[in-house]
């Protein structure tokens, strides 16, 4: 009987759960599905280095605001400001550099925009901390303010004319070949990989986002770690803004991180469903950036119409969180 037992035991722990494997990697999987069905469709274009180079710059600045925003979502807050914050973080060092061109140089314009963009963040923190409201309806109401600021202290007029060159280099400019947006993308992710995988603050975000309760008796200051989460979205956000108006070579007051706020969320929802499923996390982030950026750049190589993009990332939203989702009631 008892051998019985432990051989129907051994034989339960070996047997494949398909369900399981799907929830884990089965974004990845749809990731290498993508590359192999448009590589063979246009195998004189799409499957080059020339190409994979210029995906990863495409998505380099939805990259750099989706790692921020990862931070965020860990602790279970949900940062809507990050598109205004995006037009700020631009706006904000292009008006320096044009206003006082001989006192402010580019590493201050860049500065003074990060630094603006993270003291927004803290104050968001702030307020969700210790007033109690909503990271969702107090970002909400953040980046509506921030809207409203910038449109009227630029009266709506775009910043095309007088910007150096310098700046340029920040969105436009190379190292061998790769470009620079991509670069502090991947710095980016790495900085924030190592801060939440491998030190005490990452470990207490985590612990937050799982039971703020229970981080609170274990001794964790919970009221303590909004503000430093939503100043990392917010910086990131900003560094992303001010990315997109080095390339663009203007400073626009509305609507340049409109294109990113809701590609962000599917980002970082589709990488919770991967390989930590239900979990947060930078490479998940990674892998569902990259997972966008195929789909847009390789339905564009085919000639497939713009909306059809849109249709796709949603369903891909939908299944992601469903195979996640799926996963959790399992284990429950």
């Amino acid at each position: 009987m008892d051998a019985d037992a432990g051989l129907h035991g051994g034989e339960r722990k070996v047997r494949f759960d398909l369900a399981a494997w799907l929830a884990r990697f089965g974004t990845i999987v749809s990731l290498g599905v993508l590359l192999v069905v448009f590589s063979l469709a246009r195998s004189d274009v799409f499957p080059t280095v020339d190409n994979l180079l210029n995906i990863m710059n495409q998505v380099s600045i939805l990259g750099t605001m989706a790692f921020g925003l990862t931070v965020c979502l860990v602790m279970g807050l949900f940062d809507l400001s990050i598109a205004a914050m995006a037009t700020l973080g631009g706006y904000v060092a292009t008006f320096l550099l044009v206003t006082y061109p001989d006192s402010v140089g580019v590493p201050l314009a860049v500065i003074v925009s990060l630094g603006v963009a993270a003291i927004i963040g803290i104050g968001n923190g702030l307020i969700v901390s210790y007033l109690g409201i909503s990271a969702f309806i107090a970002t909400l109401a953040t980046g509506s303010i921030i809207t409203g600021a910038m449109l009227g202290i630029s009266n709506s007029k775009t910043i095309i004319t007088g910007i150096p060159d310098e700046f340029m280099i920040i969105g436009q400019g190379a190292v061998y070949g790769v470009s620079n947006p991509i670069i502090i993308m991947l710095a980016i992710g790495l900085i924030l990989w190592l801060l939440l995988e491998h030190t005490q603050l990452g470990r207490h975000l985590y612990a937050i986002g799982g039971s703020a309760e229970a981080s609170r008796l274990s001794g964790i200051a919970v009221k303590r770690y909004a503000p430093i989460a939503l100043a990392i979205c917010a910086l990131c956000a900003g560094l992303g803004g001010l990315m997109a108006a080095s390339v663009l070579g203007a400073g626009r007051p509305q609507g340049v991180g409109d294109t990113y706020l809701l590609n962000a969320f599917a980002a970082v929802f589709i990488g919770a469903s991967s390989l930590r499923p239900g979990k947060f996390h930078i490479v998940g982030t990674l892998i569902g950036v990259m997972l966008i950026g195929v789909i847009n750049n390789g339905l564009s190589i085919l000639g497939v119409p713009t909306y059809w993009q849109y249709i796709v990332q949603g369903v891909l939203l939908i299944v992601a969180l469903f195979s996640a989702g799926l996963l959790t009631m399992r284990r429950r």
